[in-house]
């Protein structure tokens, strides 16, 4: 089962990928958690042994060179890492088959747990292949399960493109790693092609400047002039702090019919407008039961694909959205019109071509440069007594598990996952599940959310008080238009 391959052109990794890398230490996990649950009922096959999750993970391991090669860092740092073939790699040491045998969500919510939270050997290939089997009685998905979860770092690629590399692993679309050979002295040839490229580096990052400078001219301007609401400081809430260490998840199905009903009473509201609105108000009651009213607005993080944009070389391509989400105010669907608002202002802001210009100059940024901005942010103390622009995530991917199978089982649901990190120990990550319904999977620090299950009920208690609210504005809507 030992594989190597050959260093392919373009090996380096680009500078938002490998920031990733520079990122990665105990408060900031750098890697993300696609969890795939397939019916197993009727599909014993579907219920692997060691063995055989060996031999169906190695039949996959062309997808992707992330299987069989290892991030290796330059000397001195002055070049990005780059993929290298892995020496010695063994597909056992990344696939592992558990077995779970008691009811319910618990069981395996150990597991995963335990995967979020640990964090990656980037000596080895950054993934790891772990199937649960005899997973049963979950509430919103019954039956006899088998869950695989590909862990896999971000470096390798956003959250997008994890889940298409997932689907297209679980499609049954066999593609075996071509076996190649180690390139002799490596470590070498990366210290002479770094000593060689920074000074070209530093010429291109230094002709960039004054580009960067009427960019940023540019943003102000266009914010002077309105075409975007500029977001504020607001003070942090507890999931603001240093993360322990310690994460959960629980994923929580919505009615896809039930979102669309609240999206069309609300004219030019989103499906993701209405889930920023559900998780605003629940995040608004959990802090006020804990004694911690928000004094403002609670703004979401959102990722935002770029792929329709504009074409990107890393293998993330995601602009970040500072949602606010408009918690000060009480009527449900003026909430969520006020938030279909701000998420429309922040698409304008990502989309102009100097905020654009701006954020590519990490494009150009040297690679010691980078670094040391990495360092700088590991040190930073996450105060709660500082104000922040971003209180939690919400991310919403586009992804089904129509048409994938595990051996004949079919796709039931998929959930996203990244760890806590410090600044932000409060995740969420919607997907679509089988039928067109949605599942929000929620993760929380243990230590500032101890009551997870709670949190899911508040969300539930938001989303029913907005499905009321857009049925009374149905009922009115009639004898409104007759009465103009």
């Amino acid at each position: 089962m030992r594989l190597s391959g050959r260093i392919a052109a373009g090996s380096v990794l680009k500078p938002r990928d490998a920031d990733f890398v520079y990122n990665e230490c105990g408060g900031h996990l750098g890697h993300l958690l696609a969890v795939y649950l397939f019916d197993a009922e009727g599909h014993p096959d579907a219920e692997f042994s060691q063995d055989e999750a060996v031999q169906w993970a190695t039949a996959r391991l062309g997808h992707h060179r992330m299987f069989t090669h290892i991030i290796r860092r330059a000397p001195l740092g002055l070049e990005h890492p780059c993929w290298a073939p892995a020496p010695d790699f063994d597909v056992r040491d990344h696939v592992r088959v558990a077995e779970i045998t008691e009811s319910g969500w618990g069981p395996l919510q150990q597991h995963l747990g335990t995967l979020l939270t640990t964090r990656m050997d980037l000596t080895r290939p950054p993934w790891e292949l772990h199937f649960f089997t005899g997973v049963h009685g979950l509430a919103d998905l019954p039956g006899l399960l088998t869950a695989v979860v590909l862990k896999a770092h971000h470096s390798a690629g956003d959250g997008l493109a994890v889940l298409e590399l997932a689907g297209n692993v679980f499609s049954e679309n066999v593609r075996a790693a071509d076996a190649g050979r180690a390139v002799p002295f490596l470590r070498g040839r990366m210290f002479m092609k770094s000593v060689f490229e920074l000074p070209r580096q530093l010429l291109r990052f230094a002709k960039d400047v004054p580009g960067n400078r009427a960019a940023g001219r540019a943003v102000n301007e266009a914010e002077t002039a309105g075409e975007w609401v500029e977001l504020h400081e607001q003070p942090a809430i507890r999931f603001n702090g240093k993360v322990s260490g310690s994460g959960s998840m629980a994923p929580i199905r919505l009615s896809a019919s039930h979102i669309r009903r609240i999206k069309d009473a609300v004219p030019g509201a989103t499906v993701n407008d209405v889930l920023l609105a559900i998780v605003g108000d629940a995040l608004a009651r959990y802090l006020a039961e804990k004694g911690e009213s928000h004094k403002g607005s609670l703004v979401a993080m959102v990722p935002r694909s770029m792929r329709k944009v504009e074409e990107w070389e890393s293998a993330n391509r995601l602009a970040v959205m500072g949602v606010d989400m408009h918690t000060d105010i009480g009527d449900p669907l003026d909430r969520l019109a006020r938030i279909a608002q701000s998420s429309r202002s922040e698409k304008t802001r990502t989309s102009h071509l100097a905020v654009r210009r701006l954020a590519a100059a990490v494009e150009t940024a040297p690679p010691p440069l980078l670094r040391l901005i990495a360092y700088s942010r590991k040190k930073n103390t996450h105060d709660l007594s500082r104000p922040r622009y971003q209180h939690t995530m919400v991310s919403n991917m586009p992804f089904t598990v129509e048409g994938l199978t595990l051996n004949g089982a079919p796709g039931v649901a998929v959930l996203g996952a990244q760890p806590p990190v410090d600044g932000d120990g409060l995740r969420h990550f919607v997907v679509t599940a089988a039928g067109g319904n949605l599942m929000l999977t929620v993760v929380a620090d243990v230590a500032t959310m101890p009551d997870l299950d709670h949190y899911l009920d508040l969300i539930r208690t938001s989303l029913a008080e907005l499905e009321e609210a857009a049925a009374g504005a149905t009922k009115q809507t009639p004898s409104d238009e007759i009465a103009s």
